[in-house]
């Protein structure tokens, strides 16, 4: 049986729809074009040109549409999520990085500046997954040396695989609970710490299925308020950094005020709360004060 693109893309988008995804036609053509291995733009080009697919890529097309229709993440499906300028490699275990966490990897750079008095800045990512964070801030900066650190053996191998393919020799991967790793860092010897933590309360359950079901737990919930991970984290960061080093992180549009007040107490100063892409307050950063830990050098955690 012969099937064209356009066949294909109708069957595709009607799957979808029947199964309540709300962008079902733009990700029929994302899903053509991941199975196929061509551009968005392709697809739509090879349906107004009448193309055929063979058997196999129909079967293949067929078989991504039916986990996508159970609600299995597209990402999942695919294999890779955009972020920034890269194509990382995701998969069950590991929890998938969004477009508007981008804004926290803009703001992490646009407060460390360029100046670095010649030499690599030092920073760490903490609970980075993917590695999405730590790679976007040392790609975009360019003079910094990150550290990314995963607890996960789930994630774990997503993030070695990324900071391979991506990391260009600015990221090193750690594997293991961020008190350990913090604990191995010497007194003021960081410029930035970055976090997209869990944030979500105990109580609280995303709306979407597709994370709910598919997004590791660890990588979403963090006590009754879920503030309880982002006060350790503020901890562990003012004993770390040097003077005027950054800390910054993601969380709930509703919880600046009390994220403020958090690293305030911790010994931090100017925190302020900032909008993710869709215009939320959703990123807060603070500098660590004058008479906070002091000092310089590299960490020494691998």
């Amino acid at each position: 049986m012969i099937l064209h693109v356009d066949a294909q893309r109708k069957l595709v988008r009607e799957q979808l729809k029947a199964a309540r995804i709300a962008e079902s036609s733009v990700e029929a053509d994302l899903l053509l074009a991941g199975v196929l291995g061509i551009s968005r733009g392709e697809v739509q080009m090879r349906s107004l040109l009448g193309r055929e697919l063979s058997e196999q890529e129909a079967l293949e097309v067929s078989a991504a549409a039916a986990r996508r229709a159970r609600r299995e993440p597209l990402q999942h499906v695919l294999g890779v999520a955009p972020f920034l300028d890269m194509e990382l490699a995701v998969g069950p275990g590991v929890f998938i990085p969004r477009p508007e966490t981008e804004s926290l990897v803009t703001a992490a750079v646009s407060l460390l500046g360029q100046d670095s008095n010649g030499t690599d800045l030092a920073g760490i990512d903490v609970g980075s997954g993917s590695g999405a964070v730590a790679l976007g801030v040392a790609r975009t900066h360019g003079r910094i040396r990150m550290t990314a650190i995963e607890r996960s053996s789930a994630a774990w191998p997503w993030l070695r695989a990324n900071v391979e393919a991506f990391g260009g020799g600015q990221v090193n991967a750690f594997f293991g609970d961020a008190a350990r790793a913090f604990s191995a860092v010497p007194p003021g010897s960081l410029d930035l710490v970055v976090s997209n933590p869990p944030y979500v309360p105990a109580a609280n359950r995303p709306e979407s299925r597709e994370v709910w079901r598919h997004d590791p737990e660890d990588a979403l919930y963090s006590g009754a308020d879920g503030l309880d991970f982002i006060r350790e984290l503020a901890t562990w960061s003012s004993a770390s950094l040097a003077r005027g080093g950054v800390l910054i992180v993601e969380h709930e549009d509703s919880q600046g005020a009390e994220i403020r007040q958090i690293f305030a107490d911790a010994g931090f100063i100017d925190a302020a709360t900032g909008q993710d892409l869709t215009g939320r307050d959703r990123i807060t950063s603070a500098v660590l004060s004058a008479s906070g830990q002091g000092g310089s050098g590299q960490p020494t955690i691998m």
